[in-house]
């Protein structure tokens, strides 16, 4: 995918994650974040065939994005895994759904990048 391409992308699932989780609070550095992921993660297609949320091993590679192209709807759906590593998508899942679980994906990713830089007990002093 061409830079530019890359960053469209990253633009319109950052803005469709910020229209429709309303409730979440992003702050600049976690949007820094999320946009550093998306363009630096390496995207991997995974073929879905016997393959289901359930059952997945995923890579445990922090620098990629794992999509699993899931076989029949009867294997799960569309989804993003609890630590945004891994999206499954329906070859149905429209481009709107499809944006709003990357943007999902990176949200967690990041989450999980700010939690490890601050470990617990780590309080800044007020």
């Amino acid at each position: 995918m061409h830079h530019s391409t890359k960053l469209l992308v990253v633009a319109v699932a950052l803005f469709t994650f910020a229209a429709s989780a309303e409730e979440v609070t992003v702050t600049k550095e976690l949007q820094a974040a999320m946009q550093d992921i998306a363009v630096h993660s390496k995207v991997v297609t995974v073929d879905g065939l016997g393959i289901a949320p359930g059952n997945f091993k995923q890579d445990f590679d922090p620098t990629t994005l794992q999509i699993v192209m899931l076989a029949k709807p009867s294997d799960g759906a569309a989804q993003v895994s609890t630590d945004g590593e891994v999206i499954f998508l329906q070859k149905d899942t429209s481009e709107k759904e499809q944006q709003s679980l990357f943007a999902t994906s990176f949200y967690l990713k990041a989450k999980t990048r700010e939690v490890a830089s601050h470990p617990a007990g780590a309080h800044s002093s007020p």
